[in-house]
């Protein structure tokens, strides 16, 4: 099995685990799939190097039916259509200017939030580009199950930082000659689909 289908099983697992646990209401069935989500936690923490603590922390903190999360990120142009990229603390690597939405926030509102947070700008979010799966993209694997939220941003004021606590450079680049890229949160193929929908003119979000 290889490590895309094995963090698929994982999860399906973990999902499955944690519905019980929402809508059971026998102990023994509790007991049995508290005993089910906390093996795959210990072996999600084996297989990741991460501490056993911070993988339970991660599954406790969603209690309820298991839904995806939301990740939000912004295509930024300057006037020759280049990207505006943020390199990540994290990994040294470049992404799209975004994070997960916050509870009781809009993805228009995190993806504006997060580009203050990540370059010192300030936008406004024009258009939704694209709703994708990354199931359904060449991500490496990773958890949890995300969705992917892509929104065109126009600049309105702001300074474009060179740091900030999460990034350690920001700065646009062409679409056809891009850097090293955080390939867990935006793909080359990604960058150069949404690139090629703003220049058409299209409207309609993509969506999987």
């Amino acid at each position: 099995m290889d490590a895309a289908a094995l963090t698929r099983y994982l999860e399906t697992v973990l999902a499955t685990a944690q519905a019980g646990l929402t809508y059971s209401r026998d102990r023994f069935d509790i007991e049995r799939f508290t005993a089910l989500r906390d093996a795959t936690a210990a072996l999600l923490a084996d297989g990741s190097g991460e501490p056993p603590a911070r993988i339970r922390d991660w599954i406790d903190l969603d209690r309820h039916y298991p839904t995806p999360k939301l990740d939000v990120r912004a295509l930024i142009l300057d006037r020759e259509q280049n990207v505006l990229l943020v390199r990540e603390a994290s990994d040294g690597l470049w992404t799209l200017p975004g994070g997960w939405c916050d509870i009781g926030e809009s993805p228009a509102d995190a993806v504006v939030r997060e580009v203050r947070e990540e370059t010192g700008l300030e936008v406004v979010a024009t258009r939704l580009l694209a709703l994708l799966d990354k199931h359904k993209h060449p991500h490496p694997p990773q958890l949890p199950h995300a969705l992917k939220a892509f929104f065109l941003c126009d600049v309105r004021g702001g300074a474009l930082l060179r740091q900030t606590s999460e990034t350690t450079d920001a700065a646009y680049h062409p679409a056809d000659d891009l850097p090293p890229l955080s390939t867990h949160r935006i793909l080359p193929t990604q960058i150069r689909m949404l690139c090629e929908q703003v220049a058409s003119g299209a409207l309609a979000a993509r969506f999987d």
